[in-house]
């Protein structure tokens, strides 16, 4: 007797950006490219955008939207930071609100360690070392950390701390050291639930990044197209040359090809368990970084001599880009980052 045949595994329904993502992009284009842009509190009041990086009433599509429009604006507020601390427990979440911000160490995002020993006194946690760079950081902020507190993971709240400044190759992010001695500390969380609260949090912080990077390569593309399509030389616009359409062409492949990446990271990023999720959010992380740095060095390149000048925007866009780059890893090393994922089985 012949056995029935295997049922197929199901698909995953196929992800569609619905009417809801496009009135959600463009609400935040609009008020993004607002001059001066709004305040940090504004955008959180006036948007809801407390609930999209806190993820209290919203999905990872609308993350990266945010996320996306953010980068497009080189929008200067703790975005990265508090999408990371939405991936938290709800003591770190419910320190967020629209009157205070906090700023996360790089030992919560993954892009880093920490130089600092904690132990346990007869008051509570004290740490001692150095934090550096302090993402988003400015005047006295509250840092969260990821350390080790007696032979177990945790996740820490310094608060109000001063910090020093630090110079950049990105004036539009603010980076600084934080430099504690003893400095009291409050465990949010410690143990198995501290090692996944951290391991949520560096893949929120992961999918933020990328596409914060996407939206700055839209950005540098849209406008040297629109640039391109003007400007006048031999008495024919430079867009028409074949050697500039063919390089556009393929910017515009790199682009959509990123966007897919940074996508389909985030609708799987729904699925936190699944074995494709790392190897989606590596996909992303190499591709929007590679993507950015490209794009905007091509900007910089077709709008001449002008973009190297203070007032245009394209040195701004290429700093980002870089800048990203070299503190969370380049497009080689999250290529590396996804073959050793490959080679160990993280994939479906």
């Amino acid at each position: 007797m012949t056995a029935p045949p295997a049922q197929a595994t199901p698909l995953p329904a196929p992800f569609r950006f619905t009417d809801e993502h496009g009135a959600l992009r463009s609400v935040l284009r609009d008020y993004l490219a607002a001059d001066p842009p709004p305040t940090w509190q504004r955008l959180l009041a006036d948007i809801g955008a407390d609930d999209i990086l806190l993820g209290t009433d919203s999905t990872t599509i609308d993350l990266a939207i945010l996320a996306e429009e953010t980068g497009r604006a080189l929008y200067p507020g703790p975005v990265i930071s508090t999408a990371t601390a939405g991936a938290l427990p709800a003591p770190a979440v419910d320190l967020v609100s629209r009157t205070e911000t906090v700023a996360v160490a790089p030992s919560l995002t993954g892009w880093g360690a920490d130089d600092i020993a904690v132990r346990t006194t007869p008051s509570g946690a004290v740490c001692t070392g150095t934090i550096e760079p302090v993402w988003e950081a400015g005047g006295t902020p509250r840092v969260l950390a990821a350390a080790t507190l007696d032979g177990e993971a945790a996740v820490l709240l310094l608060d109000a701390l001063p910090v020093s400044a630090l110079a950049g190759l990105d004036p539009t992010r603010a980076l600084a050291t934080l430099a504690v001695d003893t400095a009291p500390a409050t465990v949010l969380t410690t143990g198995v639930p501290a090692e996944q609260a951290i391991a949520a949090a560096r893949r929120r912080a992961e999918l933020t990044l990328a596409a914060e990077l996407l939206g700055v390569a839209q950005h540098a593309f849209d406008h040297t197209v629109e640039y391109v399509k003007s400007r006048v030389q031999f008495g024919r616009t430079i867009g028409s040359f074949q050697a500039v359409k063919h390089r556009l062409a393929d910017l515009l492949v790199a682009v959509e090809l990123t966007r897919s990446a940074v996508y389909g990271a985030a609708w799987q990023l729904a699925d936190p368990d699944s074995p494709r999720t790392e190897l989606d959010l590596a996909i992303a992380a190499a591709l929007s970084r590679q993507t950015a740095v490209d794009v905007t060095r091509a900007a910089v390149q077709l709008h001449g001599g002008i973009a190297i000048t203070w007032e245009h925007w394209a040195h701004r866009y290429l700093r980002r880009a870089h800048a990203v780059s070299a503190l969370t890893g380049s497009a080689a090393h999250h290529r590396d980052r996804l073959a050793t994922l490959m080679a160990s089985g993280g994939q479906s």
